[in-house]
């Protein structure tokens, strides 16, 4: 959505590889294609470690809905597909989940001067190194918990591989009837997944098996528990406060003028993408009335409700009514006692007003309430 981060990435990094988020390009697809299939199919393609798989999955994606991926193919796909990434780095992430963090300290600085926005950052950015510092300090395994708990996956999916051993250190493994070339000296396989992450796959992982050696030590060194303790060591410094900080002499800059924006606020949450949050959608929370299946709250059994319970005894729906009786019975005796009160306070000349008075008077407090207690009773409470 914004050309000007690849030009300005190409302008002033040209030697670095630039990634775009998978996840933001299914949302741009979302927009034209709303199918359920598209999302698995998508994923699918973008989660190609090798070009034979790309193909392979692109041809299904591009059988499924043609126009749909002639749009996905105008965005260079070395860019967000993994059969494409450069080998080295040891990450072969699609997305940018990573940065998904600040978004929260973002949304929350954004509404501060420009000072304590800056603070609010630096602050949360200290603290979040520091969490991380004590966290890696309680690991005491050579590697890091998620490099061992993909490795344990490779072992797990080993199981249906075979090996056939060659000369030179090179081993072809044959899962379900395709053979891959693994190179144990340089780290290489031909899915390319022990590549990009630097730990074992699978086809790995069975010739290290067959050939009696450790599989842990053929794990990426960037994954050792050391360097991820060494990355959270030095932390951000903690800054003084203001009142500590040296008078420059220079007017102090002062925050621009307010002028409040027309039309409606929009808030201060941040607005989310279309299918950022797709478990919130009504049509998926909400069920419609139509084809909604009535049980009882009394016996359980489906097509009628409480109120008409063939289960329920005589006994117990007549107590039930009186209790639900019991809210109306007391509101009308609290209209009569006020009913009465107002009579009582009333002055001498409206007792002592001729028969068609009373007669009107009597038209009139019928006409107002129809729960309002009639004249007899009044006199009876009254004079007894």
């Amino acid at each position: 959505m914004h050309r000007g981060l690849i030009h300005g990435i190409a302008t002033e990094l040209p030697n670095a590889e630039h990634r775009a988020c998978a996840r933001h390009i299914y949302s741009n697809l979302k927009k034209n294609n709303k199918a359920d299939m598209l999302k698995p199919l998508f994923w699918r393609v973008a989660s190609s470690y090798s070009e034979a798989d790309y193909k392979e999955n692109l041809d299904i994606f591009k059988e499924f809905d043609p126009q749909t991926c002639r749009i996905l193919l105008e965005k260079d796909p070395s860019t967000w597909c993994r059969a494409f990434f450069r080998v080295g780095c040891c990450c072969a992430d699609t997305h940018n989940n990573h940065t998904e963090s600040y978004n929260r300290t973002l949304k929350i600085a954004r509404k501060k001067p420009f000072v304590q926005m800056l603070e609010l950052i630096r602050r949360d950015a200290m603290q979040r190194v520091a969490n991380r510092s004590i966290l890696a300090a309680k690991e005491i395994a050579k590697y890091t918990k998620k490099a061992r708990k993909e490795l344990e996956k490779s072992c797990d999916e080993a199981k249906y591989c075979a090996m056939v051993t060659s000369t030179g250190g090179e081993y072809e493994i044959v899962e379900f009837g395709i053979g891959y070339s693994v190179v144990l000296s340089s780290r290489t396989c031909a899915c390319r997944k022990w590549d990009l992450t630097g730990i074992p796959c699978r086809h790995a992982v069975c010739a290290i098996r067959e050939m009696n050696l450790e599989v842990e030590d053929y794990i990426s060194d960037y994954y050792l528990t050391e360097k991820w303790q060494g990355t959270y060591r030095r932390g951000l410094r903690p800054v003084n406060g203001a009142k500590f900080w040296k008078d420059s002499g220079r007017p102090r800059i002062a925050a621009p003028p307010y002028k409040r924006p027309a039309g409606r606020l929009k808030g201060k949450k941040r607005i989310k993408g279309l299918n950022e949050s797709p478990r919130k959608k009504k049509s998926d929370k909400k069920v419609d009335r139509k084809g909604r299946v009535v049980h009882c709250g009394l016996c359980g059994e489906s097509g009628h409700n409480s109120r008409r319970c063939p289960h329920e005894s005589t006994e117990n729906r007549a107590k039930r009514r009186r209790l639900n009786n019991a809210p109306q019975l007391e509101a009308q005796d609290q209209a009569e006692m006020e009913a009465a009160f107002a009579a009582m306070e009333a002055p001498e000349e409206v007792m002592e007003a001729p028969e068609a008075a009373m007669e009107a008077t009597e038209h009139e407090v019928q006409d107002v309430s129809s729960s309002a207690p009639q004249r007899s009773f009044i006199n009876s409470l009254l004079f007894g």
